[in-house]
């Protein structure tokens, strides 16, 4: 099926080499920069980038659930739980069946799970080329009651410039923040002392306006919303008013100098402040307007784990450290039940806004403190007050403000020219002053995180052991990845238990490369003899699911090796051994079944 889901209570030795051993493989015998959009690409648990059940490897809806400013190419179709699979006669995806968009995935409180992403433009402590910011964070059904994936793919809120109550609640669309939600954000002003650069922002879309949205959500000039999203919320962390979203975790390349200012800020365990009129986004303006100024409180959770992230270069979407991926192990609070939807975002920023560089040059006589030493904190006072004028003119110095950088600038800046009236050398930079810096995003589909069983105490060690990937080769799931088991080395000692679990979508492009049912995902586990090698080991061999040569007729053990190679096929169709129809939903070797 798309979805298994199996844990196991180690009772040997487990050893890296037996999981590298693993194989989770489509063609075999088991099978079944700078740009205008880049760049963070979440693997595990599957990142949506938008999507949800289309037959293509592009998003169709980029507006569906919040804002990703990524490649369209992106992202994982949500999982299916069909028998065998949700296809109609035509093998084209079918959401009438029985199962599909049904394949969530399920996660023990208090267990660890590996976050995998990629991210383009570089990260980590002492990055030479760039400031940035990694931000995990969660919302769960308390959060918003009726937290959803949806099985269409339309907008989160409706189909109209503004969202409505009766559309918000078609349980087709997803629904992650609340209706309430963005509708305080649009109708609250935005925050003017933000810094905007030389963007002209406009002024009717509330706090949906921000320097890398400056047209907003305005309903004069009806720009398209990304679900419920507010994007002064998305593009500034932390916030300043209250979210639906809880904190993990922080990633810097500043540790010592931000994690303490990211900790006592989180909401995690700071009460942030609201007006009871919604447009007033101060306790000045709020009571000045007979106004109440509130304040909700803190999640009283712990603050947010801040670290210095691993370092990465820039304009590649490859592995890190040890050939690993970019990852977090997150340990799933044991406070966390129900459903749950998880968020990552990226923020990144060029150096040419330290103190000091050539777009910000140092000031004699300059007080060293405060926004003037400290790019982090840069404010209104260095906007143009005269936006959007400046695009593509000569570039004769700085406005009244210390503008470290205008929209495309032009000038003579290696001094070549004759003299000042001298146009013959001019370069434009290609500077688009609403992505320097810029905040990127991807997002789970949801999931659930269950209870306990009631004879694991909750110090016992739970590891989930998952797959990511999915159908195609390199250049037609790019920036997705193919398949692997995440993590995809692991040592744990006696006695942790291990949570076997996986699950794909049929909605994958039929033409994509694979064996097997077109469109279709489908992994399987079995043991090999070492990692080099893609042949099973006979049962009788086995040492991962149980010791086959200590207890050689245990027949529970050998109806798991059964169970995870062969996914219990047999017993929702009438498997073929002789067809070799790569379709056939009777091609059980295929793991059609």
């Amino acid at each position: 099926h798309a979805q298994q889901n199996y844990w196991k209570h180690l009772s040997s030795p487990f050893r890296t080499m037996a999981v590298m051993a693993f194989r989770v493989i489509t063609t075999l015998l088991l099978a079944a920069i700078w740009s205008s959009h880049a760049d963070m690409y979440l693997n595990s648990p599957r990142g949506s980038n938008n999507k949800l059940r289309e037959q293509s490897n592009n998003v169709q809806n980029a507006n569906r659930l919040f804002d990703s400013q990524n490649n369209a190419a992106s992202g994982y179709q949500i999982g299916d739980d069909c028998k065998p699979a949700c296809k109609d006669g035509n093998n084209n995806y079918d959401v009438t069946v029985e199962g599909a968009t049904k394949g969530t995935m399920k996660f023990y409180q208090g267990s660890e799970l590996y976050i995998e992403w990629h991210h383009q433009h570089g990260c980590g402590v002492g990055h030479p080329n760039l400031r940035c910011q990694i931000v995990l964070q969660y919302m769960t059904e308390n959060d918003n009651p009726n937290l959803r994936d949806g099985t269409d793919q339309d907008s989160a809120g409706g189909d109209d410039d503004d969202p409505t109550e009766e559309e918000t609640a078609e349980v087709a669309r997803g629904y992650h923040e609340p209706y309430d939600f963005y509708q305080t954000c649009i109708e609250r002003e935005r925050n003017k002392g933000l810094f905007t650069a030389d963007q002209q922002i406009e002024e009717n879309g509330g706090a949906t306006s921000t320097r890398q949205n400056p047209n907003g959500n305005g309903r004069r000039r009806g720009q398209q919303r990304h679900g419920l999203e507010c994007p002064e919320e998305r593009d500034y962390y932390p916030y300043w008013h209250p979210t639906p979203w809880h904190d993990i975790a922080v990633l810097t390349e500043e540790p010592q100098e931000r994690c303490e200012y990211y900790r006592t800020e989180s909401q995690n365990v700071k009460a942030k402040g609201y007006c009871t009129l919604p447009q007033y986004n101060n306790p000045d303006a709020c009571s000045a307007n007979n106004g109440e100024w509130k304040e909700q409180a803190a999640f009283e959770e712990p603050p947010p784990e801040c670290t210095g992230g691993i370092s990465s270069r820039d304009n590649h979407n490859g592995n890190v450290r040890n050939g690993q991926p970019h990852y977090y192990m997150w340990k799933i609070p044991e406070f966390l039940t129900g459903r749950v939807v998880l968020r990552i975002r990226y923020n990144i920023t060029t150096k040419d806004f330290d103190y000091g560089s050539l777009a910000n040059p140092v000031e004699e006589g300059a007080q060293l403190s405060g926004m003037k030493a400290d790019p982090f904190f840069m404010d209104a006072k260095f906007n143009d007050p005269n936006p959007n004028n400046r695009r593509r003119r000569t570039f004769s110095g700085k406005p009244g403000v210390p503008l470290p950088l205008a929209q495309d600038p032009v000038a003579d800046w290696l001094g070549l020219g004759e003299n000042a009236l001298d146009t013959s050398r001019l370069l434009q930079l290609q500077v688009n002053t609403n992505q320097f810096g810029r905040t990127f995003e991807d997002r789970t589909h949801t999931f659930m995180v269950m209870e306990r069983p009631a004879d694991v105490p909750m110090d016992r060690r739970i590891v989930n052991l998952n797959v990511r990937g999915r159908r195609g080769n390199i250049v037609q799931v790019y920036p997705s990845v193919e398949y692997d088991f995440i993590p995809s080395e692991l040592s744990v000692p006696v006695g942790t238990l291990l949570h076997f679990q996986w699950t794909g979508s049929d909605a994958n492009n039929n033409n994509n490369a694979g064996n097997g049912r077109a469109g279709t995902d489908r992994s399987n586990l079995v043991q090999v003899q070492s990692r080099a090698e893609t042949i099973p080991l006979p049962w009788e061999k086995q040492t991962l699911l149980f010791d086959a040569r200590a207890n050689p007729n245990d027949p529970e053990g050998k109806a798991l090796v059964d169970r995870f190679a062969y996914l219990d096929q047999d017993k929702i169709v009438t498997c073929d051994p002789e067809t070799n129809d790569q379709n056939s939903e009777t091609n059980c070797k295929q793991l059609n079944g």
